[in-house]
């Protein structure tokens, strides 16, 4: 998670142009946890966008970040919307500022990978009370839906990602674990048993091709999202494998300008053309015992 924490980050980009969960999640995560809604704590809040939902459903929802300009972009997200019952703290996933058995749920979404789990996890078996919930949310790179096949939209941010010649070697390790779809962590935390009830769900189908053993979602949680190609481009320059290579590379031409330059010149694209965007998801969740 360091180049979200480093300096130069645009957390506001980040909060604009991400994918938001659907009100699905929210209830499915609410109805799965079925104990008392006191405190919730967002662990790698971003922006906060979930915390403030958490907001609705808890009497105090509290987001938790390392990042300095993503705690202060959280803060003013809640104030705009006239949020009281949440607060935004800095401090990291493996050394929870809270006391034991105190929190009623814990939420990490697509932050969970940046983790040393196993000290994660001892922290929020910890500080969760007896019965409390842990649910970690990830999503997998996004699609370019309606794309002529040709153009190979369902590949084209994930070349970007996984190519050894673009942004490969800048993700930090643990992000293998997105394209796993947190498999590794859902067969650990069933091995420990130390959580019961686990259960690790998906969506679409075909991510049963990465790990059989999950359910899968009767319906998405990430809503399919309708943008221009060159405010796609702007999304994808808020990975933070992006902001390294950028960071490593100060002098060099831009290498998302020219991965979609090139694409949008070999297709006769100008930029403005709407592209359906779409991005496959899944859960891990679990009950600390009573």
């Amino acid at each position: 998670m360091s180049a979200f924490a480093s300096k130069g980050f645009n957390a506001g980009a980040y909060l604009a142009l991400r994918p938001k969960y659907n009100e699905k999640l929210m209830n499915w995560i609410v109805s799965y946890h079925s104990g008392p809604q006191n405190t919730a704590v967002d662990v790698a809040c971003g922006p906060g966008t979930f915390t403030v939902d958490l907001a609705a459903k808890f009497k105090l929802s509290i987001g938790l970040d390392p990042s300095p300009s993503m705690i202060h972009s959280a803060q003013e997200h809640a104030q705009a919307q006239n949020i009281s019952n949440v607060e935004f703290k800095q401090g990291f996933g493996e050394s929870l500022p809270f006391e034991s058995d105190s929190v009623d749920l814990i939420t990490v979404m697509q932050g969970a990978h940046w983790f040393k789990i196993d000290q994660f996890l001892d922290e929020a078996l910890r500080v969760l009370r007896p019965g409390g919930t842990l649910a970690m949310v990830g999503y997998d790179y996004p699609e370019i839906a309606d794309w002529p096949k040709a153009m190979n939209g369902r590949d084209f941010a994930r070349k970007l990602a996984t190519d050894n010649d673009l942004l490969c070697r800048y993700w930090d390790s643990g992000f293998k674990l997105i394209g796993q779809a947190y498999g590794p962590y859902a067969k650990s935390i069933m091995q420990q048993q130390k959580f019961k009830d686990v259960c690790h769900v998906c969506y679409p189908k075909e991510l049963l091709n990465v790990n059989p053993d999950m359910s899968i979602l009767p319906e998405p949680w990430i809503d399919s999202k309708s943008t221009s190609l060159d405010t796609f481009r702007e999304y994808l320059k808020t990975w933070s494998a992006y902001k390294k290579w950028k960071d490593e590379n100060p002098a060099t031409a831009d290498i998302i300008d020219n991965y979609f330059d090139s694409a949008q010149a070999q297709h006769s694209l100008t930029g403005q053309e709407t592209a359906q965007i779409e991005w496959s998801h899944f859960a891990i969740v679990a009950r600390k015992p009573k």
